[in-house]
């Protein structure tokens, strides 16, 4: 059987009824609801917000970028047993 239902302190209250007996001892998997789109938007946004006024990410992206775009010779060995 799968059900959902919301937690409350100590206490799980179900959405629906399940015919089962009060007392009645049973196992339980708790899984998370899947946020949606709108809510993932909203944790993200709250997450990486402190970011938003921070000067010093120009610069840090800057360096990424110009870093990016830099020719850097790598070494090529040709004595390599095949």
């Amino acid at each position: 059987m799968q059900i959902q239902g919301i937690i409350t302190g100590e206490y799980i209250k179900l959405f629906h009824k399940t015919g089962l007996p009060d007392g009645l001892p049973v196992i339980i998997n708790i899984r998370t609801k899947p946020l949606l789109l709108e809510e993932k938007l909203k944790l993200v946004d709250m997450l990486c917000g402190s970011w938003k006024d921070d000067s010093s990410l120009e610069t840090i992206f800057a360096e990424i970028e110009s870093q990016r775009h830099e020719d850097k010779p790598r070494e090529v060995i040709f004595d390599m047993p095949s």
